[in-house]
């Protein structure tokens, strides 16, 4: 059980995606003596990644499935 609504998490995500578009343009800036430092992409990745977990739950997704084969030839 998520502690979130699914609204809440896409609009959590979006601010998120947001955060990750501006803070690959550069991790931090001044203006005048005030200066702005951004989160690390790593961080924001990580967050985004935990929002999908939780809204793939929401959706009752478990999330991309991997799976591993062998073809035998007859």
């Amino acid at each position: 059980m998520s502690i979130w609504s699914r609204d809440e998490l896409l609009s959590l995500l979006a601010d998120w995606k947001a955060a990750y578009k501006a803070a690959s343009t550069g991790k931090s800036y001044s203006i005048g003596s005030r200066t702005l430092t951004r989160y690390d992409l790593s961080e924001i990745r990580g967050q985004i990644a935990y929002l999908e977990k939780e809204l793939a739950a929401i959706d009752g997704r478990r999330g991309p499935v991997f799976v591993q084969a062998r073809l035998r030839r007859p």
